[in-house]
């Protein structure tokens, strides 16, 4: 199909790389948006090679930003051990594209100037979605202006209005049993410091594992800051709660200085050079039935159908693969209605299979210190299957960074997903409730009680 009319709801990250690939095909896009106007908001952001060949292809400038080309993920004890380099040193050669350290907002600006540049795009800002037609189809704004078009493509976020009617239930955001905090800090002090410069001038992700917390640490705009995010679990953090309908809030610096207290210097550093941040909880929920509404045409996309954790840093370029795959089932089927079940069917295990991932790392990577801690250590140094890091297993690693998007699988075996990684025995997982009270637990509390 070509020359349709597309209203695309949200302009974040998926919302734009959706209006770009549909773009490239010659439809026309109208891309909605609530806020005002774009804020430098949020911290980094990782961009794989399965996404940032995607928003190459489509245009987008990257030449122009401040970034650092990930030299690989390094996994840490909370005590300093290294653990395991899993190296990206092949990674353009082997899987076409860069994998990139950015600064979320400079992602964002370099997505919107490639779609105010493209003809066929048009970004409506300060627009609130009222009320959706999924006939007709058509979108109703707080203003009482309806706009209709050929096809809806729902890029609204974990919050999604249009979720539960295509699923006709309710679906609402499960707790992880985590909060995060995202933290940018100056580079300046860490460069100064000899013991904390390789940090800045090495690109590496960082993960320091520890039990029930991790953090993942790495550079931004050229060595100028330094982007840090801290997860934990409810029972160990040791801010104020963040409440049921509140995914974000504002803090200082006390709790995580306290919370990491004990940690590796590089982690103590780091907390202490912290003001203010963002914290929120982490939320997902499990895999939907479907992603598109029976009318065909109406479609969901991104964190409005795959939420997921942040620690396979696959958000945003999971929803970079969704736009990719709608262009693809857009360009080689004759019906809307098939096309949004060919983007339905493709995408809908694949999203499913990574968010899930997020869930087994959550186990592996905030176990206390112990047999299965050590048993989780060996296991990390072998290429096989029962690897819990992902990346460190080949296959796994080759399944997510090599897949294209644009091109639609015709068989099943195409579709073919890995095994899952094992889980940690049972008692030593920390989200089972089978570990109920430990000194770190009572501490934590005694700690809450005081703040």
């Amino acid at each position: 199909m070509r020359g349709l009319n597309v209203l695309v709801v949200g302009a974040g990250i998926g919302g734009l790389q959706t209006a770009l690939a549909l773009a490239a095909d010659g439809h026309k896009v109208t891309v909605f948006e609530s806020v005002k106007e774009f804020l430098e908001v949020g911290a980094g952001i990782r961009v794989p090679p399965n996404s940032s060949r995607l928003s190459l292809s489509w245009g987008v400038d990257f030449s122009k930003i401040k970034k650092e080309v990930s030299r690989g993920n390094r996994f840490v004890d909370w005590k300093g051990n290294l653990l395991l380099d899993c190296p990206f040193s092949d990674v353009e050669r082997t899987y076409g594209a860069p994998y990139y350290f950015i600064h979320r907002a400079d992602l964002i600006n370099a997505l919107v100037d490639a779609a105010r540049k493209h003809e066929k795009i048009m970004l409506k800002m300060d627009c609130r979605v009222a009320e959706y037609d999924f006939e007709a189809p058509a979108l109703q704004f707080s203003t009482g202006e309806w706009v209709s078009g050929d096809l809806i493509i729902c890029a609204d976020g974990i919050k999604s209005a249009v979720r539960n009617v295509i699923n006709g239930t309710p679906i609402e955001p499960q707790d992880t049993g985590d909060v995060a905090y995202r933290i940018l800090v100056p580079a300046g002090p860490l460069l100064e410091d000899p013991s904390m410069k390789h940090f800045v001038t090495e690109p590496w992700a960082v993960h320091w594992m520890g039990p029930e917390a991790h953090a993942v640490g790495y550079p931004l705009r050229g060595g100028e800051l330094y982007n840090i995010i801290i997860d934990t679990t409810h029972a160990t953090d040791l801010g104020k709660a963040v409440g049921e309908d509140e995914w974000r809030s504002q803090a200082d610096n006390s709790e995580v200085v306290k919370r990491f207290a004990e940690w590796c210097e590089p982690v103590r550093k780091i907390c202490g050079l912290t003001g203010r941040y963002l914290k929120w909880k982490l939320a997902d929920f499990d895999q939907l039935k479907r992603w598109v509404h029976p009318g065909g045409k109406v479609a969901i996309l991104g964190d409005a159908c795959h939420p997921m954790m942040p620690y396979m840093a696959q958000g945003a370029a999971q929803a970079t693969e969704d736009a990719a795959t709608l262009q693809a089932a857009l360009r080689e089927h004759e019906t809307l209605f098939d096309a949004l079940k060919a983007y339905e069917r493709q995408r809908l295990p694949r999203a499913a299979y990574v968010a899930r991932n997020t869930r087994v790392l959550q186990e592996w990577l905030h176990l206390y210190d112990g047999p299965e801690r050590d048993r989780r250590d060996e296991l990390m140094r072998h290429d096989n299957k029962d690897n819990p890091m992902f990346w460190a297993y080949s296959r796994r690693k080759d399944w997510l960074f090599g897949h294209d998007a644009q091109k639609l699988s015709k068989a099943d075996d195409e579709l073919e997903i890995p095994e899952l990684p094992p889980m940690p025995a049972d008692k030593a997982r920390v989200y089972t409730g089978t570990i109920k009270e430990t000194d770190l637990r009572n501490r934590s509390e005694r700690m809450r009680q005081r703040l």
